[in-house]
Protein backbone atom coordinates (compact mmCIF):
# COMPACT_ATOMS: atom_id res chain seq x y z
CA UNK A 1 0.00 0.00 0.00
CA UNK A 2 1.24 3.52 -0.74
CA UNK A 3 2.49 5.64 2.11
CA UNK A 4 0.09 8.42 1.17
CA UNK A 5 -3.66 8.39 0.72
CA UNK A 6 -6.36 10.87 -0.08
CA UNK A 7 -9.17 11.08 2.44
CA UNK A 8 -12.79 11.94 1.68
CA UNK A 9 -12.84 15.46 3.12
CA UNK A 10 -9.57 16.33 1.37
CA UNK A 11 -10.99 15.09 -1.94
CA UNK A 12 -14.03 17.36 -1.60
CA UNK A 13 -11.85 20.38 -0.84
CA UNK A 14 -9.42 19.80 -3.71
CA UNK A 15 -12.24 19.19 -6.17
CA UNK A 16 -14.27 22.26 -5.18
CA UNK A 17 -11.50 24.84 -4.85
CA UNK A 18 -8.94 23.58 -7.39
CA UNK A 19 -10.30 21.20 -10.03
CA UNK A 20 -13.61 22.90 -10.80
CA UNK A 21 -12.16 26.40 -11.38
CA UNK A 22 -9.36 24.89 -13.47
CA UNK A 23 -11.86 23.05 -15.71
CA UNK A 24 -14.12 26.10 -15.96
CA UNK A 25 -11.18 28.16 -17.19
CA UNK A 26 -10.27 25.55 -19.87
CA UNK A 27 -6.57 25.74 -19.03
CA UNK A 28 -6.25 22.19 -20.33
CA UNK A 29 -9.41 20.12 -19.90
CA UNK A 30 -12.54 21.24 -21.80
CA UNK A 31 -15.17 23.02 -19.78
CA UNK A 32 -18.09 21.00 -18.39
CA UNK A 33 -20.95 21.87 -16.05
CA UNK A 34 -21.05 19.98 -12.74
CA UNK A 35 -24.69 19.91 -11.66
CA UNK A 36 -24.96 18.97 -7.96
CA UNK A 37 -28.20 18.34 -6.02
CA UNK A 38 -29.13 20.51 -2.98
CA UNK A 39 -27.74 17.93 -0.55
CA UNK A 40 -24.22 18.56 -1.91
CA UNK A 41 -24.27 22.15 -0.70
CA UNK A 42 -24.94 21.00 2.85
CA UNK A 43 -21.77 18.91 2.53
CA UNK A 44 -19.79 21.83 1.10
CA UNK A 45 -20.83 24.21 3.90
CA UNK A 46 -20.13 21.56 6.54
CA UNK A 47 -16.56 21.13 5.24
CA UNK A 48 -16.22 24.90 4.93
CA UNK A 49 -16.87 25.14 8.67
CA UNK A 50 -14.95 21.97 9.53
CA UNK A 51 -11.98 21.92 7.13
CA UNK A 52 -9.59 19.05 6.61
CA UNK A 53 -6.32 19.50 8.47
CA UNK A 54 -3.14 17.75 7.38
CA UNK A 55 -0.09 18.14 9.58
CA UNK A 56 2.94 19.83 8.03
CA UNK A 57 0.97 20.57 4.88
CA UNK A 58 -0.89 23.55 3.49
CA UNK A 59 -4.42 22.45 2.66
CA UNK A 60 -6.70 24.86 0.81
CA UNK A 61 -10.07 25.23 2.50
CA UNK A 62 -13.39 25.58 0.74
CA UNK A 63 -14.41 29.22 0.64
CA UNK A 64 -17.91 30.60 0.10
CA UNK A 65 -17.00 31.79 -3.40
CA UNK A 66 -15.96 28.20 -4.24
CA UNK A 67 -19.39 26.96 -3.20
CA UNK A 68 -21.12 29.77 -5.09
CA UNK A 69 -19.26 28.71 -8.23
CA UNK A 70 -21.06 25.36 -8.07
CA UNK A 71 -24.58 26.76 -7.78
CA UNK A 72 -26.80 25.49 -10.63
CA UNK A 73 -27.10 29.04 -11.97
CA UNK A 74 -23.29 29.10 -12.43
CA UNK A 75 -23.14 25.60 -13.92
CA UNK A 76 -25.56 26.06 -16.80
CA UNK A 77 -23.34 27.02 -19.74
CA UNK A 78 -25.28 25.76 -22.80
CA UNK A 79 -22.08 25.57 -24.85
CA UNK A 80 -20.59 22.64 -22.92
CA UNK A 81 -21.77 19.23 -21.65
CA UNK A 82 -23.26 18.78 -18.20
CA UNK A 83 -22.28 16.09 -15.70
CA UNK A 84 -25.26 15.29 -13.48
CA UNK A 85 -24.31 14.16 -9.97
CA UNK A 86 -27.13 12.28 -8.28
CA UNK A 87 -25.35 11.09 -5.12
CA UNK A 88 -22.64 13.55 -3.97
CA UNK A 89 -21.43 11.33 -1.12
CA UNK A 90 -20.91 8.41 -3.50
CA UNK A 91 -19.41 10.75 -6.11
CA UNK A 92 -16.68 12.02 -3.78
CA UNK A 93 -16.09 8.61 -2.23
CA UNK A 94 -15.46 7.21 -5.71
CA UNK A 95 -13.02 10.04 -6.49
CA UNK A 96 -11.24 9.20 -3.23
CA UNK A 97 -11.16 5.46 -3.93
CA UNK A 98 -10.02 5.95 -7.53
CA UNK A 99 -7.07 8.08 -6.44
CA UNK A 100 -5.98 5.62 -3.77
CA UNK A 101 -6.30 2.68 -6.15
CA UNK A 102 -4.35 4.67 -8.73
CA UNK A 103 -1.59 5.04 -6.14
CA UNK A 104 -1.64 1.26 -5.64
CA UNK A 105 -1.14 0.82 -9.37
CA UNK A 106 1.71 3.32 -9.47
CA UNK A 107 3.39 1.32 -6.72
CA UNK A 108 3.42 -1.70 -9.05
CA UNK A 109 5.44 0.21 -11.61
CA UNK A 110 7.94 2.36 -9.78
CA UNK A 111 6.99 3.01 -6.16
CA UNK A 112 5.14 5.61 -4.18
CA UNK A 113 3.65 8.77 -5.56
CA UNK A 114 2.12 11.95 -4.18
CA UNK A 115 -1.54 11.37 -3.40
CA UNK A 116 -2.49 15.02 -3.73
CA UNK A 117 -0.59 15.54 -6.99
CA UNK A 118 -2.21 12.45 -8.50
CA UNK A 119 -5.66 13.61 -7.41
CA UNK A 120 -5.19 17.06 -8.93
CA UNK A 121 -3.86 15.68 -12.22
CA UNK A 122 -5.81 12.46 -12.55
CA UNK A 123 -9.23 13.64 -11.42
CA UNK A 124 -8.93 16.80 -13.51
CA UNK A 125 -8.39 14.65 -16.62
CA UNK A 126 -10.54 11.59 -15.91
CA UNK A 127 -13.56 13.21 -17.59
CA UNK A 128 -11.73 12.98 -20.93
CA UNK A 129 -12.62 9.27 -20.91
CA UNK A 130 -16.40 9.77 -20.83
CA UNK A 131 -18.77 8.38 -23.46
CA UNK A 132 -22.10 10.16 -24.16
CA UNK A 133 -24.17 8.05 -21.75
CA UNK A 134 -21.72 8.63 -18.88
CA UNK A 135 -22.84 12.23 -18.39
CA UNK A 136 -26.20 11.10 -17.04
CA UNK A 137 -24.74 8.28 -14.95
CA UNK A 138 -21.53 9.67 -13.59
CA UNK A 139 -21.46 7.39 -10.56
CA UNK A 140 -21.46 4.31 -12.80
CA UNK A 141 -18.72 5.82 -14.96
CA UNK A 142 -16.53 6.41 -11.90
CA UNK A 143 -17.30 2.95 -10.53
CA UNK A 144 -16.12 1.46 -13.84
CA UNK A 145 -12.90 3.50 -13.67
CA UNK A 146 -12.32 2.04 -10.21
CA UNK A 147 -12.88 -1.49 -11.51
CA UNK A 148 -10.42 -0.86 -14.35
CA UNK A 149 -7.79 0.15 -11.80
CA UNK A 150 -8.40 -2.92 -9.65
CA UNK A 151 -7.98 -5.31 -12.57
CA UNK A 152 -4.63 -7.13 -12.62
CA UNK A 153 -4.83 -8.69 -16.08
CA UNK A 154 -1.33 -8.96 -17.61
CA UNK A 155 0.37 -7.70 -14.43
CA UNK A 156 2.99 -10.39 -14.98
CA UNK A 157 4.22 -8.26 -17.91
CA UNK A 158 4.94 -5.18 -15.76
CA UNK A 159 8.62 -4.20 -15.85
CA UNK A 160 9.35 -7.28 -17.96
CA UNK A 161 9.93 -8.00 -21.63
CA UNK A 162 8.33 -11.35 -22.43
CA UNK A 163 8.30 -13.14 -25.76
CA UNK A 164 4.64 -13.74 -26.66
CA UNK A 165 4.79 -14.74 -30.33
CA UNK A 166 6.84 -14.63 -33.52
CA UNK A 167 6.47 -13.02 -36.92
CA UNK A 168 8.68 -14.42 -39.69
CA UNK A 169 12.10 -14.68 -38.02
CA UNK A 170 11.35 -12.03 -35.41
CA UNK A 171 10.35 -12.41 -31.79
CA UNK A 172 7.43 -10.30 -30.55
CA UNK A 173 8.29 -8.98 -27.08
CA UNK A 174 5.52 -7.57 -24.86
CA UNK A 175 5.56 -5.34 -21.79
CA UNK A 176 2.71 -3.80 -19.78
CA UNK A 177 3.41 -0.15 -19.04
CA UNK A 178 1.74 2.72 -17.21
CA UNK A 179 0.09 5.63 -18.99
CA UNK A 180 0.21 9.29 -18.08
CA UNK A 181 -3.03 10.65 -16.64
CA UNK A 182 -4.11 12.34 -19.89
CA UNK A 183 -4.55 9.02 -21.72
CA UNK A 184 -7.86 7.20 -22.08
CA UNK A 185 -6.64 4.26 -19.99
CA UNK A 186 -4.26 3.68 -17.11
CA UNK A 187 -2.17 1.04 -18.91
CA UNK A 188 -0.97 0.01 -22.32
CA UNK A 189 0.72 -3.03 -23.81
CA UNK A 190 3.87 -2.24 -25.76
CA UNK A 191 5.48 -4.48 -28.39
CA UNK A 192 8.93 -4.78 -29.95
CA UNK A 193 9.94 -6.93 -32.93
CA UNK A 194 13.51 -8.17 -32.72
CA UNK A 195 15.90 -10.74 -34.18
CA UNK A 196 18.55 -9.87 -31.57
CA UNK A 197 20.32 -7.71 -34.14
CA UNK A 198 17.67 -5.14 -34.94
CA UNK A 199 14.64 -3.84 -33.03
CA UNK A 200 11.42 -2.24 -34.25
CA UNK A 201 8.62 -0.86 -32.08
CA UNK A 202 4.97 -1.62 -32.81
CA UNK A 203 2.14 0.68 -31.69
CA UNK A 204 0.92 0.51 -28.10
CA UNK A 205 -2.49 -0.96 -27.26
CA UNK A 206 -4.29 1.26 -24.72
CA UNK A 207 -6.67 -1.04 -22.87
CA UNK A 208 -8.63 -1.63 -19.67
CA UNK A 209 -10.45 -4.69 -18.33
CA UNK A 210 -13.20 -5.38 -15.82
CA UNK A 211 -15.58 -8.13 -14.77
CA UNK A 212 -19.15 -7.98 -16.07
CA UNK A 213 -21.68 -10.69 -15.22
CA UNK A 214 -18.91 -13.18 -14.48
CA UNK A 215 -16.96 -12.47 -17.67
CA UNK A 216 -13.88 -10.32 -18.21
CA UNK A 217 -14.43 -7.63 -20.84
CA UNK A 218 -11.52 -5.84 -22.49
CA UNK A 219 -12.01 -2.22 -23.55
CA UNK A 220 -9.61 -0.94 -26.21
CA UNK A 221 -9.52 2.84 -26.46
CA UNK A 222 -6.62 3.53 -28.79
CA UNK A 223 -3.69 2.10 -30.75
CA UNK A 224 -0.89 4.63 -30.81
CA UNK A 225 2.78 4.82 -31.72
CA UNK A 226 5.11 5.16 -28.72
CA UNK A 227 6.81 8.49 -28.12
CA UNK A 228 10.23 6.85 -27.96
CA UNK A 229 10.51 4.03 -30.42
CA UNK A 230 13.03 1.72 -32.06
CA UNK A 231 13.03 1.79 -35.85
CA UNK A 232 14.39 -0.73 -38.33
CA UNK A 233 13.84 -0.17 -42.05
CA UNK A 234 14.44 -3.87 -42.72
CA UNK A 235 11.79 -5.02 -40.23
CA UNK A 236 9.38 -2.30 -41.40
CA UNK A 237 9.65 -3.59 -44.99
CA UNK A 238 8.97 -7.15 -43.85
CA UNK A 239 5.79 -6.04 -42.11
CA UNK A 240 4.24 -5.27 -45.50
CA UNK A 241 4.13 -9.01 -46.18
CA UNK A 242 0.98 -8.92 -44.05
CA UNK A 243 -0.74 -7.23 -47.01
CA UNK A 244 -0.18 -10.19 -49.31
CA UNK A 245 -3.48 -11.07 -50.98
CA UNK A 246 -5.29 -8.02 -49.56
CA UNK A 247 -6.88 -5.67 -52.08
CA UNK A 248 -6.68 -1.96 -51.28
CA UNK A 249 -5.19 -2.32 -47.78
CA UNK A 250 -6.25 0.68 -45.69
CA UNK A 251 -4.67 0.07 -42.29
CA UNK A 252 -1.18 0.33 -40.79
CA UNK A 253 0.55 -3.07 -40.93
CA UNK A 254 2.39 -2.35 -37.67
CA UNK A 255 -0.92 -1.59 -35.93
CA UNK A 256 -2.40 -4.72 -37.50
CA UNK A 257 0.33 -6.96 -36.07
CA UNK A 258 0.15 -5.29 -32.63
CA UNK A 259 -3.63 -5.68 -32.42
CA UNK A 260 -3.59 -9.26 -33.70
CA UNK A 261 -0.95 -10.15 -31.11
CA UNK A 262 -2.96 -8.50 -28.33
CA UNK A 263 -6.14 -10.34 -29.34
CA UNK A 264 -4.19 -13.61 -29.23
CA UNK A 265 -3.01 -12.74 -25.70
CA UNK A 266 -6.61 -12.03 -24.64
CA UNK A 267 -7.78 -15.36 -26.06
CA UNK A 268 -5.05 -17.17 -24.13
CA UNK A 269 -6.37 -15.49 -20.95
CA UNK A 270 -9.86 -16.80 -21.71
CA UNK A 271 -11.20 -13.31 -22.54
CA UNK A 272 -13.78 -13.51 -25.31
CA UNK A 273 -15.27 -10.01 -25.54
CA UNK A 274 -13.83 -6.64 -26.60
CA UNK A 275 -15.53 -3.25 -26.59
CA UNK A 276 -14.26 -0.20 -28.45
CA UNK A 277 -15.84 3.12 -27.42
CA UNK A 278 -17.14 5.08 -30.40
CA UNK A 279 -16.67 8.48 -28.84
CA UNK A 280 -15.06 10.25 -25.89
CA UNK A 281 -17.15 13.41 -25.81
CA UNK A 282 -14.45 15.81 -24.61
CA UNK A 283 -11.61 14.45 -26.75
CA UNK A 284 -12.07 16.70 -29.78
CA UNK A 285 -12.22 19.90 -27.74
CA UNK A 286 -9.25 18.71 -25.66
CA UNK A 287 -7.10 18.44 -28.76
CA UNK A 288 -8.33 21.84 -29.94
CA UNK A 289 -7.06 23.29 -26.66
CA UNK A 290 -3.71 21.50 -26.99
CA UNK A 291 -3.36 22.85 -30.52
CA UNK A 292 -4.14 26.39 -29.38
CA UNK A 293 -1.62 26.13 -26.55
CA UNK A 294 1.16 25.00 -28.90
CA UNK A 295 0.43 27.75 -31.40
CA UNK A 296 0.85 30.30 -28.61
CA UNK A 297 3.76 28.75 -26.69
CA UNK A 298 6.02 27.44 -29.45
CA UNK A 299 6.91 30.89 -30.91
CA UNK A 300 7.54 32.22 -27.40
CA UNK A 301 9.89 29.40 -26.48
CA UNK A 302 11.62 29.11 -29.87
CA UNK A 303 11.57 32.69 -31.13
CA UNK A 304 14.45 34.86 -32.42
CA UNK A 305 15.68 35.65 -28.90
CA UNK A 306 16.19 31.97 -28.14
CA UNK A 307 18.12 31.32 -31.37
CA UNK A 308 20.28 34.43 -30.93
CA UNK A 309 21.82 32.76 -27.86
CA UNK A 310 22.75 29.56 -29.73
CA UNK A 311 26.26 30.66 -30.79
CA UNK A 312 27.20 31.40 -27.19
CA UNK A 313 26.46 27.85 -26.02
CA UNK A 314 29.03 25.14 -25.39
CA UNK A 315 29.11 22.10 -27.65
CA UNK A 316 27.21 20.02 -25.10
CA UNK A 317 24.65 22.79 -24.59
CA UNK A 318 24.14 23.06 -28.37
CA UNK A 319 23.50 19.33 -28.59
CA UNK A 320 20.93 19.62 -25.80
CA UNK A 321 19.37 22.67 -27.51
CA UNK A 322 19.01 20.83 -30.85
CA UNK A 323 17.55 17.77 -29.14
CA UNK A 324 14.97 19.86 -27.26
CA UNK A 325 14.07 21.76 -30.44
CA UNK A 326 13.52 18.54 -32.41
CA UNK A 327 11.33 17.16 -29.61
CA UNK A 328 9.30 20.38 -29.54
CA UNK A 329 8.92 20.39 -33.33
CA UNK A 330 7.78 16.75 -33.32
CA UNK A 331 5.14 17.48 -30.69
CA UNK A 332 4.04 20.65 -32.53
CA UNK A 333 3.58 18.73 -35.78
CA UNK A 334 1.77 15.95 -33.94
CA UNK A 335 -0.78 18.14 -32.19
CA UNK A 336 -1.33 21.44 -34.04
CA UNK A 337 -4.52 21.42 -36.15
CA UNK A 338 -4.69 17.64 -35.84
CA UNK A 339 -8.01 17.33 -33.96
CA UNK A 340 -9.89 16.05 -37.04
CA UNK A 341 -7.14 13.56 -37.90
CA UNK A 342 -6.96 12.30 -34.29
CA UNK A 343 -10.73 11.97 -34.07
CA UNK A 344 -10.85 9.97 -37.30
CA UNK A 345 -7.95 7.75 -36.22
CA UNK A 346 -9.64 6.95 -32.88
CA UNK A 347 -12.89 5.94 -34.58
CA UNK A 348 -12.79 5.01 -38.25
CA UNK A 349 -9.10 4.06 -38.15
CA UNK A 350 -9.51 1.81 -35.11
CA UNK A 351 -12.70 0.21 -36.42
CA UNK A 352 -11.04 -0.56 -39.76
CA UNK A 353 -8.32 -2.51 -37.98
CA UNK A 354 -10.91 -4.82 -36.43
CA UNK A 355 -12.74 -5.24 -39.75
CA UNK A 356 -9.41 -6.16 -41.37
CA UNK A 357 -8.60 -8.74 -38.69
CA UNK A 358 -12.07 -10.25 -39.00
CA UNK A 359 -11.63 -10.55 -42.77
CA UNK A 360 -8.02 -11.75 -42.85
CA UNK A 361 -7.56 -13.91 -39.76
CA UNK A 362 -11.11 -15.05 -38.98
CA UNK A 363 -10.41 -15.03 -35.22
CA UNK A 364 -12.90 -12.33 -34.25
CA UNK A 365 -16.49 -11.49 -35.08
CA UNK A 366 -17.89 -7.96 -35.25
CA UNK A 367 -21.28 -8.03 -33.51
CA UNK A 368 -22.83 -4.64 -34.28
CA UNK A 369 -22.74 -1.39 -36.22
CA UNK A 370 -21.07 1.30 -34.10
CA UNK A 371 -22.85 4.61 -33.42
CA UNK A 372 -26.13 3.20 -34.79
CA UNK A 373 -26.76 0.14 -32.60
CA UNK A 374 -24.51 0.96 -29.64
CA UNK A 375 -21.98 3.53 -28.46
CA UNK A 376 -19.42 0.69 -28.56
CA UNK A 377 -18.13 -1.52 -31.34
CA UNK A 378 -18.61 -4.98 -29.83
CA UNK A 379 -16.23 -7.79 -30.77
CA UNK A 380 -16.30 -11.51 -29.96
CA UNK A 381 -13.05 -13.48 -30.03
CA UNK A 382 -13.54 -16.83 -31.78
CA UNK A 383 -11.21 -19.89 -31.82
CA UNK A 384 -7.97 -18.89 -33.49
CA UNK A 385 -7.73 -19.74 -37.18
CA UNK A 386 -5.51 -18.73 -40.06
CA UNK A 387 -2.78 -17.41 -37.74
CA UNK A 388 0.07 -15.31 -38.98
CA UNK A 389 2.67 -17.65 -40.42
CA UNK A 390 5.71 -18.01 -38.20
Amino acid sequence: MPKEKIVFKEAVELFVNAIVPDIMSEKEVPKVNFLFPPSAFKLFYYIHKNPFIKSNSLTPNIEKEDIKRLLPSNQSDPNCPTIIIKDPILFFQLLTDITNEWLNEKDKYFGYGSARTLFLRGIRRIWLRMSPSDFNNIEEFLHNQLLFLKSNIFDEYIKKNIKVSTYLDYSIIASKEENETWYETNDHMSYILTDNNEMHSLPNIHFATKEENGNTICYIYAIQNPNLKHESKKIARNLYKLNAGIENPNVSVSSLLALHTFITMLEEKGIKNIRIPCLQVLSYRYHELLSKEQKENFPRRWGPTTFSMFHNLTTKEKERFIKELKTAQTWYNHIVDKEDFISKTKTEGLFNLFYRIEEQFKNIKVLNTPFIEDEYLNIEITPLKNLIKK
